[in-house]
């Protein structure tokens, strides 16, 4: 039986952008580590990051209240540019400059965590203006209850591994 054009079109435009994610962290993973794109390891590496916009579209039906539609979905991850021209540049600098090079510069690591920093209060200022045309009531608190449930979900997924085997080994278990 084949999909009607609305509601294929509807899919559609509800993954493209979260696809993207996953796509563009699979392909950074993948140029990171080997210098080459490769299908290899582009892929695994998408589906193992896809928890990232899978943990921001929890956020994002908690903070519209279950009235999650394509259109919405592709609203909010339209913001997510910054992020990955920001993870695009990170993935340029190591995969083009030998590691020593890039380690051996003062103030690397300063300028990484501005740029972030930067970009973190440019995707919030884009976050609140998405909540602002969906018609929430508060904006701000919306914005923050996408937050407190997807970032402390990708935490769990991201770090709660390393963070129980530290723990161990801090406690001598």
């Amino acid at each position: 039986m084949p999909l009607s054009g609305r509601w294929s079109n509807s899919v559609w435009l509800a993954l493209r952008r979260p696809l993207t994610v996953a796509c563009c962290l699979g392909c950074a993973v993948s140029l990171m580590a080997t210098g080459a794109l490769t299908l290899r390891l582009a892929l695994p590496a998408a589906v193992y990051w896809s928890f990232v916009p899978l943990v921001e579209l929890a956020g994002l039906a908690v903070a519209v209240r279950g009235q999650l539609r394509a259109e919405v979905i592709d609203d909010f991850f339209a913001a997510h540019g910054p992020w990955l021209l920001w993870v695009a540049a990170f993935t340029a600098l190591w995969t083009f400059v030998p590691a020593p090079a890039v380690i051996g510069q003062t103030g690397f690591p300063r300028f990484w965590y501005v740029a972030g920093a930067l970009i973190a209060i440019w995707t919030a200022w884009l976050d609140l203006a998405f909540f602002r045309r969906k018609g929430q009531r508060f904006p701000a608190a919306a914005m923050l209850v996408q937050r407190a449930v997807s970032w402390p979900l990708g935490m769990l997924i991201f770090v709660a591994p390393a963070g129980w085997q530290t723990i161990a080994a801090r406690f001598g278990l």
